[in-house]
């Protein structure tokens, strides 16, 4: 299925048909076999070996990604604007250490999971680049644009390309899942994620996460993050930092997983 526009979806059903539409695509497509044709005198060989076991998922570390006190908040950057897609995969082919990543959202004090909530993801690829604006240095953006349907002011994208954005909508656990890969960094930041949350047509959460420092050394050091030189800013001196927004990060061969539980109000 072709990547969803959230606009269309939203306006089509609102917050409710979005999470019905996402539940549809989360499915693989069937595909109907071709007729075959088996001998009635040979028996069907017995199974030898079992099914392997499902790989690793973040969800797994949701349980430990922390409580449901609100998270903090910050600024969005100048690099946000409404990519319109309702995805999960949102890599596009760049080059980078695979991410997935699992988010729950839920209300604090209650601790109790938000179910249709909409959850917009963005970050710089392993150069420091953001998609969307035409020849711009690491870590930069555009010049100030509109607004999103949730009133959010958006800088003005110039160019069409939407790599790593990506919005998606929480079930009735609350939880989504992203496929990225672990950002890079640009002056003055340090590594991070950018995150949105919506809920009744209101923006409920604006911040950025983040990693820890001996992770983001270890994966610097391959290629092709090697080849982005002078790293300036780690966690400690980075302007927008907070421990409590720190995600739970385990390694699983090539690729690293990560988790977070988002509280908020």
């Amino acid at each position: 299925m072709p990547d969803l526009d959230r606009r269309s979806v939203l306006a089509a059903g609102g917050l409710i048909g979005l999470g019905a539409v996402l539940a549809a695509c989360s499915g693989q497509q069937q595909r109907t076999a071709a007729p075959s044709t088996v001998s009635s005198s040979a028996p069907a060989p017995a199974p030898t070996t079992s099914a392997a076991p499902p790989p690793p998922s973040p969800v797994d570390l949701l349980a430990g990604a922390g409580t449901c006190a609100l998270t903090h908040e910050t600024i969005a950057g100048p690099t946000w604007f409404d990519a319109h897609a309702v995805r999960s995969d949102i890599r596009d082919g760049r080059p980078g250490t695979p991410l997935d990543l699992a988010f729950r959202v839920e209300h604090t004090g209650a601790c109790t999971p938000v179910a249709n909530a909409v959850v917009d993801l963005w970050q710089c690829d392993a150069g420091g680049i953001y998609s969307g604006f035409a020849k711009a240095a690491p870590g930069q953006g555009g010049s100030p644009g509109g607004k999103d349907e949730y009133g959010d002011k958006e800088s003005a994208a110039t160019t069409q390309d939407r790599f790593l954005r990506g919005t998606q909508g929480t079930g009735a656990d609350g939880t989504v899942q992203f496929a990225t890969i672990y950002p890079g960094w640009y002056p003055t930041r340090t590594a991070h994620l950018h995150l949105k949350v919506h809920l009744d047509m209101k923006t409920v959460f604006t911040g950025q996460l983040f990693f820890d420092d001996a992770v983001t050394d270890s994966v610097y050091a391959a290629d092709p993050y090697a080849q982005h030189t002078g790293r300036d800013t780690r966690n400690a001196h980075d302007p927008f930092f907070s421990p409590t927004a720190v995600l739970r990060l385990q390694q699983d061969g090539a690729r690293w997983l990560g988790a977070l539980v988002l509280g908020v109000p």
